[in-house]
């Protein structure tokens, strides 16, 4: 799940991959990141926060604010645990019996570092916090299920880009009213080599029993990646 391959002009890759590398990282907060404050100001702007997928780090999606409304604050995380070969991840993926999960002690701490960061950032950045989506790819979309799964009250909405649901994450989740009320945006590609679209949509169906309403959107022939089609469509949910 190294670097993601984005279907778009290439002008508009070529702006963004510009503005990224005169961003500045940042320090200071729970997780270091990349931040691009909205161009329209507000007193209290919506906020984004951007989890990227494993082996990539904080400037793979941040190249995707372009895209998004002018007035809203977006800020791209970086995840805390290095790779030898460069890149980071949110945790060790594990494999027991052909059941796919995370390494528990990684995830748990990735959430609590997840959650602590968007209240910090929400603070120091006066967004609003009843405007605040959480969005992943891959590692960084199932981070988003797990957070907003499970601290429903710190968002508005989590975007779901090629990720699913490990089972050790539904004994953790509680039916609430602030459960009931998050929006969930899904995507995934029928030819996902990396997440299966079976997997995705079967997470997307368990949703459902929750008495949630997930958006989800199927990709015909779109592998572990981010089209312009999803981009497009994750942009129009948001709106």
């Amino acid at each position: 799940m190294k670097k993601i391959f984005l279907v778009l002009f290439l002008a508009i890759i070529t702006a963004a991959n510009t503005f990224a590398q005169e961003a500045m990282l940042q320090a200071g907060l729970a997780l270091k990141y990349l931040v691009q404050m909205p161009t329209e100001k507000s007193a209290h702007p919506p906020l984004i926060v951007l989890l990227h997928g494993y082996g990539s780090d904080e400037k793979d999606l941040f190249a995707l604010r372009t895209l998004f409304p002018k007035n809203y604050l977006f800020v791209s995380a970086r995840a805390p645990y290095p790779l030898p070969g460069g890149g980071y991840e949110w945790y060790e993926m594990t494999d027991a019996n052909g059941v796919h999960d995370g390494n528990a002690a990684q995830l748990a701490n990735s959430k609590t570092l997840v959650e602590k960061f968007i209240k910090q950032v929400t603070s120091a950045y006066h967004a609003d916090p009843a405007q605040v989506y959480l969005m992943g790819f891959s590692q960084g979309a199932i981070m988003s299920y797990r957070v907003g799964l499970t601290a429903p009250s710190l968002l508005k909405g989590i975007g779901v880009l090629s990720g699913t649901i490990y089972p050790s994450l539904k004994p953790m989740v509680k039916k609430s009213p602030a459960l009931k009320q998050l929006k969930i945006f899904v995507a995934h590609g029928t030819a996902d080599e990396r997440i299966s679209f079976a997997d995705g949509k079967a997470s997307s169906d368990y949703l459902k029993t929750l008495g949630l309403n997930p958006e989800f959107h199927s990709y015909l022939q779109m592998g572990h990646t981010i089209s312009r089609d999803v981009l497009s469509d994750l942009v129009k949910w948001l709106k």
